[in-house]
Parts: structure tokens; C-alpha cells; sequence
């Protein structure tokens, strides 16, 4: 019995691999992802005998067009661009004093070039890795000290990411892609905010961040067009 359960992995992985393609050398890619996500949340609270209930609506959306050349069966490199924009809202009842005007959206934007490894498992699906990187900037936006007065903060810097996905041929010039997020490194160093009074001797404020991001809410979606394929 045992025999037979091995021999039928055997030829089950042989019948993948025999109808798994290639995507050959030579061959150009067009395509890109785009991600939305959103959350709310709720609060309500007591400050000096006051109850305060509200809640803060927050969002991010994000794109990244690309394009590729195989210069090997199943390997290709590439430019990247990116946009993401992230923004929050609060409501909050009773709304004491003048009401804030609201904030523009956290912006990023990115551009880079980046590798692809695609290992097809059948003939219509398969994994891919994107190992990339590149310069980027920012601006965002804050209060200052509690007031309705809004400064504005600049920064740029580098990143670099390890993202797997999953891809799909309906048919096999066009690939549908999905992921949940990846392996990142970012650093940024960041302006002195505007309307913060005068800029101190030795103002330097740079970040820099290493972790794994996944889950739904780094969900995205691509589409890519095969040329020569």
C-alpha cells in the first residue's frame, strides 16, 4: 500500500512538472498592482466629567506600474514606480472649540527596479519572488501643538523588499497576480517641519525600519501582459 501511495506522488509530481511552462527568455512584461484597504474605529470616553464618543476613519491606497525583460527562462529585471496615499479622519461628539481643518493625505512615492523569479508549478499557475529596491519620498502633514495651524514634513531616502505572490494564466499571454505583503528595509531622513518656528543647530532627524509585513490589509492585485510569450 505504501508502495502505491509513493508511486502515486511520484507521478502526480511528474504530471505537474511536465505541464508546468516556462516563460522564456527574451520575452517583456507590462503590468502593475493596485491595493486598497480601510478600517474604523470607535471610542468613547470621559475627560473632566465630559464624555467624548467618536469615531476615526482611516484609509490606504496604492499602486505600482511596471515593466520587465526576461533575460533568462524565468527570470526577469525591471523598473518600478509606486504611489501610496494614507489618510485618517476623526469625528468626535461634543466637538469643543474651533474644529481643525482636515489633513491632507500621507503621501510615498517611489521609483526603482527590481528582480523576478517565477517557478510554475502547473501550466497555468505558478509562484513568483520580487526581490527589489530604490529611492523614495514623502510628505505628510500634522497639527502643531493642539492648534488648527498644520505643519508639512518632507523626507526621502532608500528601500528595498522581498515580496512573494501568486500568479495566474487564464490565458498564457496575461498573468493575474496576488500578495499579502513581504520582507522590508526603509530609511528616510525627514526636513524640519514648516511652520515650526526656526530650524535648530544640528536638526537631523533620520529613520530606518527592518521587519515582515503580511496580512489582508497589505493585500494587492496585478495584472501583467506578456510580450513574446
Amino acid at each position: 500500500m505504501k508502495k502505491f501511495i509513493w508511486a502515486a506522488m511520484l507521478l502526480s509530481g511528474s504530471t505537474l512538472a511536465a505541464h508546468a511552462q516556462t516563460i522564456a527568455a527574451g520575452t517583456v512584461s507590462l503590468g502593475g498592482s493596485v491595493g486598497y484597504s480601510s478600517n474604523k474605529n470607535t471610542f468613547n470616553t470621559t475627560f473632566n466629567n465630559v464624555n467624548y464618543s467618536g469615531e476615526q476613519k482611516s484609509s490606504t491606497f496604492h499602486i505600482t506600474p511596471s515593466v520587465g525583460y526576461f533575460f533568462a527562462d524565468n527570470i526577469a529585471a525591471g523598473l518600478q514606480l509606486g504611489y501610496s496615499a494614507y489618510s485618517t479622519r476623526t469625528t468626535q461628539t461634543p466637538n469643543n472649540g474651533p474644529v481643525p481643518p482636515e489633513l491632507d493625505p500621507t503621501t510615498n512615492f517611489s521609483a526603482g527596479a527590481y528582480v523576478q523569479y517565477y517557478k510554475m508549478i502547473t501550466e497555468q499557475f505558478g509562484v513568483v519572488g520580487t526581490l527589489n529596491g530604490g529611492y523614495q519620498n514623502e510628505k505628510d502633514y500634522d497639527y502643531i501643538n493642539n492648534s488648527t495651524q498644520i505643519s508639512e514634513r518632507k523626507g526621502s531616502g532608500l528601500y528595498t523588499s522581498l515580496t512573494p505572490s501568486i500568479v495566474f494564466f487564464p490565458i498564457p499571454k496575461l498573468g493575474l497576480s496576488a500578495s499579502v505583503g513581504g520582507l522590508g528595509y526603509s530609511r528616510m531622513s525627514y526636513d524640519y517641519p514648516t511652520n515650526s518656528g526656526t530650524v535648530p543647530a544640528g536638526y537631523e532627524n533620520k529613520t530606518s525600519s527592518l521587519g515582515a509585513s503580511f496580512g489582508l490589509d497589505q493585500l494587492q492585485f496585478g495584472g501583467t501582459f506578456y510580450f513574446g510569450r
